[in-house]
């Protein structure tokens, strides 16, 4: 576990008419970049603030190979003896980056080929991932009906909150782990946690499907509290759904997206200029105004509304990274004992 705490692109005439027909084919860039993603909003502002912006003018072709994180990594494993495979960048949670990387699948970027690593924050550096954007996880409430908002995560226990509380499938190894953090002070306590989870689902904790529907939820009153992402109260205040989150006293585990580049990629030296212009400040700010991650550069700072909505309260949360070797190995199994105790429990 770490922790720490952040402050805060002719046919002309004639006798040419007799000739045949002109064969007219669209100028190809000088250089081509195959970018694995994930698709909707993220691989859009991509386009927005990294491809389009910055890339194309330099004559950067970007070809997006749209999917889930799963298969890509498969498919990284799958090409792993090709002398040439077929993405340049690939894009995965910080997880998934230790594991490709502890497989010996991508390269270990330095500044002499990333110069803009040098403004990564570096509690977010891992070897062969590079960080794009965070967000923290909170206890989010709707302030209409909630006065007395929880603080930690013990707090999810108290009677009041029977069978109004709220969270997603996708993240169960997440809430494990902050369970965790609340019970031991460490991420990596999962027997704990788990003991924890199993209290709280007593306490007739609610799952849904995806994200977007805990919003419904909260707004019918069929939930009064639960767990995501600051990003996402943040994309719901802007679409005029006042909900706020809090940090847990203990500490709030950070997602950390990123990108890799595989040893075999074939277009090794549109990928470096790729990954440094996602870390340029006006494509940290792009992503953070309109999807409320966090830059993990420290020469983007946010302003106006976007730095407001973003800011960190006073005094400074206790932001808690992932123990990734630990986290990594046990993800398969806390992923079936939720699914076999508290999804299906």
């Amino acid at each position: 576990m770490r922790e720490f705490t952040v402050s805060r692109r002719g046919v002309l005439g004639g006798a040419a008419l007799l000739a045949a027909p002109a064969i007219i084919r669209p100028a190809r860039a000088a250089e081509q970049c195959v970018v694995g993603t994930w698709g909707g909003d993220y691989a859009r502002l991509l386009r927005e603030n990294v491809d389009e912006p910055i890339l194309k003018p330099a004559d950067i072709e970007i070809v997006q190979d749209i999917g889930d994180e799963s298969p890509r990594v498969s498919k990284l494993y799958a090409q792993r003896k090709l002398p040439r495979g077929n993405m340049d960048i690939a894009c995965l949670g910080a997880v998934n980056g230790y594991r490709v990387n502890d497989a010996g699948l991508v390269e270990d970027l330095t500044e002499a080929v990333v110069p803009n690593l040098k403004h990564v924050v570096e509690e977010l550096r891992m070897p062969g991932f590079v960080p794009h954007i965070y967000s923290a996880q909170v206890l989010v409430y709707n302030p209409d009906n909630v006065t007395d908002p929880p603080r930690t995560f013990g707090d999810l226990l108290d009677p009041k909150w029977r069978g109004k509380i709220g969270m997603v499938n996708g993240v169960a190894p997440w809430v494990v782990m902050a369970a965790s953090l609340y019970e031991t002070g460490k991420t990596t306590d999962f027997d704990k946690g788990k003991a924890f989870m199993l209290k709280l689902n007593a306490n007739g904790l609610r799952l849904y499907p995806e994200t977007d529907a805990l919003a419904p939820a909260f707004k019918s009153g069929e939930i009064l509290v639960g767990v995501i992402w600051l990003a996402r109260t943040f994309m719901w205040q802007n679409a005029g759904f006042p909900v706020k989150g809090n940090f847990p006293q203990e500490g709030a585990i950070l997602y950390v997206s990123g990108m890799v580049l595989p040893k075999n990629a074939p277009n090794k030296a549109a990928a470096y200029k790729y990954i440094n212009a996602m870390l340029e400040p006006r494509a940290q700010q792009g992503f953070a105004a309109h999807m409320g991650y966090l830059p993990t550069v420290d020469d983007a700072p946010l302003s106006g509304k976007v730095g407001e909505q973003l800011a960190f309260p006073d005094p400074k949360p206790k932001l808690v990274t992932a123990d990734y070797p630990v986290f990594a190995q046990a993800m398969p199994d806390l992923n079936d004992w939720w699914l076999k105790n508290i999804q299906r429990g």
